[in-house]
């Protein structure tokens, strides 16, 4: 053992490679021994030639670990492909983002089957990266569209789209998932038609489901992901004429058994008769009252960003009105009369308004109207289908959109209509179209909403009436429209007729502009009724 311990330590052949490896690019053409002098070697000096220098060393390798969230729900493989903005964005999802999309998708649907999604799943994990990566930039800055200059958010955009095009048999519960984060990517960017395509994608999905064909824990899931696409269809106005439910003479068949997971059917089943509406006239009520909670709400922050999102107590009761009222809705299909139709027409519309007044009116934010296009520009058509039949009771949504909403040619469209409903349409066509004015004095050629800026949107806040002048004095605000800015006032001039009691006048007017403005839609109500008498207490000139 002694001779043993004696005898020199020999060093690895792969010590003198490490060690030649490190030489000058000279000597190593030289097959001479380098000095290691930098940045040139004496070896060469001393021989006169030029010493080229030495190979570039390895940046030392991170030595901190991955966020322990990310290792327990995207996986070992999946770390490779995410750098630090991916795991900051995931994080902020599960800490931030998911809690706050409970619109549609309970708590545990966003905090649990999303994140196991993404560990089973690549596609969804990526897409999770790519919506938490919207939400990160719009809570920091909500006016910023980050889509088109976020490499971020365009890499695992793309890779998640590349992922689910390559799929041959891809499971529907994924699919599914996958387009419910699509919808709120394209939320968050606005395209709303866009997260249409999305929506019909879902229906289409839904519409194969048998569940014989999955396992236990697939079914599940997709009817747990049914009632969500079901009410996001009955949210959709583009979709409603198709989805809407059918009297009790279309029930089940003997082709189909059962209910499916995403029909309107099986999302507004009756959980007992107690509060439901028997006249269309309680459904009125019942969401004026809401509309009126709406109009005189104020909360701090940026209005919400999707539809999947929330506003304090207003989308809560929103969603209870409008699940009631599927089941009214198909009560009175069951014995039509002639005056449903419109009604029905009416009280969905006043529902659309309400809800997008709920999420842009409390935040004090004109530049948020621009996002619910779609569900305005729908009520605007079926205005012009109810123009003949209840144009008194579409004078509220009319002015709505010709005060608030500003593209262009769907705000005249509005003012052109109010035009054709009476005195009182007339004097708020007047009103509208000053306020069109004002907005659009310093553009040339407005034509999307982005056209008219955010300073130069007005915000109404009431009318008075001067006897001497014999004008109607609109008041206005510019933003930021709180209490501390300053009223700005303009003139609008309308003579009263010569033999009306002069108090009548300014009476009739003024109430009637601070009646729409507060959306009391109750007090045109029964305004088409024959018995009802218009008042002609002013003269439009």
């Amino acid at each position: 053992m002694a001779g043993i311990s004696d005898r020199p330590v020999s060093r690895p052949k792969n010590h003198i490679l490490q060690r030649r490896n490190k030489a000058c690019f000279t000597c190593k053409i030289r097959r001479v021994k380098c000095s290691y002098e930098r940045p040139s070697c004496q070896r060469c000096l001393s021989t006169g030639r030029k010493c080229d220098g030495y190979p570039a060393t390895e940046p030392p390798r991170p030595s901190d670990d991955p966020p322990v969230i990310l290792m327990m729900v995207m996986g070992c493989p999946a770390l490779s492909q995410c750098d630090h903005a991916a795991s900051t964005a995931f994080q902020f999802f599960t800490q931030v983002c998911a809690p706050a999309l409970l619109n549609f998708g309970s708590q545990r649907f966003w905090n649990e089957l999303v994140l196991q999604a993404c560990y089973l799943d690549e596609s969804i994990k990526h897409l999770t990266i790519a919506a938490s990566r919207l939400g990160l930039h719009h809570s920091a800055d909500p006016s910023h569209q980050p889509a088109d200059g976020d490499s971020v958010f365009l890499s695992h955009y793309g890779t998640a789209l590349k992922l689910l095009s390559g799929k041959r048999n891809p499971d529907p519960a994924f699919l599914l998932v996958a387009c419910l984060l699509l919808i709120l990517c394209d939320e968050f960017q606005d395209h709303s038609f866009a997260a249409l395509q999305h929506l019909i994608a879902g229906r289409r999905i839904l519409a194969t489901y048998q569940r014989s064909r999955y396992t236990e824990h697939q079914s599940a899931t997709i009817e747990e992901l049914g009632p969500i696409f079901a009410r996001l269809e009955l949210q959709t106005g583009e979709l409603y004429s198709q989805v809407r439910p059918l009297s009790e003479t279309w029930q089940l068949t003997k082709n189909r058994k059962s209910w499916l997971p995403g029909d309107i059917q099986h999302y507004a089943t009756p959980n007992g008769s107690k509060g439901q509406w028997i006249t269309v006239d309680d459904a009125a009520r019942s969401l004026q009252a809401i509309a009126s909670e709406c109009t005189s709400l104020q909360l701090d922050g940026p209005p919400p960003p999707t539809r999947f999102h929330t506003v304090p107590n207003s989308t809560t009761r929103l969603n209870e009105w409008l699940g009631q009222y599927i089941l009214f809705e198909s009560s009175v299909q069951s014995r039509p009369t002639r005056a449903n139709l419109p009604d029905l027409y009416l009280l969905r519309m006043y529902h659309s308004c309400v809800h997008v007044l709920s999420r842009c009116e409390p935040f004090k934010r004109e530049l948020a109207f621009d996002s619910y296009s779609s569900i305005i520009e729908q009520a605007m058509v079926a205005c012009g289908f109810l123009i003949r039949t209840a144009k008194m009771r579409i004078i509220p949504i009319l002015f709505l959109v010709g005060t608030r909403y500003r593209n262009a040619s769907v705000r005249r469209r509005a003012i052109d209509l109010l035009q054709q409903c009476g005195l009182d349409g007339q004097l708020l066509a007047r009103v509208a179209l000053r306020v069109m004015r004002i907005e659009e004095k310093s553009v040339t050629e407005p034509i999307v909403c982005s056209d008219v800026p955010e300073e130069s949107r007005v915000r109404l806040v009431d009318m008075l009436f001067n006897v001497r002048t014999a004008s109607y004095i609109l008041r206005f605000k510019r933003r930021p429209y709180g209490d501390d800015t300053a009223l700005e006032s303009i003139l609008i001039p309308a003579p009263a007729l010569s033999w009306d009691p002069e108090p009548q006048k300014p009476v009739h007017a003024c109430e009637l502009l601070k009646t729409v403005l507060r959306f009391d839609f109750m007090a045109f109500w029964y305004q088409d009724d024959p018995a009802f008498a218009v008042p002609a207490g002013f003269c439009l000139t």
